[in-house]
């Protein structure tokens, strides 16, 4: 059987993520750059208002160009304001939750397959695994020793 390198390569592609983002957040952006991010929205780990989640229930795509501010870049995820619908709101986006990053400038994209499952697929994964593992038992056969 032959190593599977996708896993490092994802790793690898979003500290590419993290860093282009640590460089906007440090200098702003560049020349004619912007940037298309995709992410998963039905993720607990993914902090978003209710509102906005309700509207984009599984993925959303937003744009970094000219009305973001406060763009805070950490070791597993960014953070950042946006306006939804003229309200400002603040999105906590861990990279793992990442399905496309684009500078459409530069031609530059990268694609992810997002490492955790929705809260949807963790539900249904759970569920699936409690009743292959549950068992059945007659209280009556032991109360009565038969």
């Amino acid at each position: 059987m032959t190593k599977d390198y996708k896993p490092f390569l994802q790793k690898a592609f979003r500290g590419v993520v993290r860093d282009i983002l640590q460089d906007v957040a440090k200098n702003g952006l560049s020349g004619d750059s912007h940037y298309f991010i995709t992410f998963q929205t039905n993720r607990d780990d993914v902090i978003m208002p209710d509102f906005v989640r309700a509207k984009y229930p599984e993925e959303i795509s937003i744009i970094l160009q000219n009305q973001f501010s406060n763009l805070i870049v950490s070791s597993d995820s960014f953070s950042v304001d946006l306006a939804f619908g003229g309200v400002e709101s603040t999105l906590v986006v861990p990279y793992t939750a990442l399905t496309v990053f684009a500078d459409p400038a530069a031609q530059f994209m990268l694609s992810f397959e997002p490492e955790q499952k929705s809260l949807s697929e963790k539900n249904e994964a759970l569920a699936s695994e409690s009743t292959q593992h549950s068992e059945i038992i007659d209280l009556t056969r032991l109360r009565t020793g038969k």
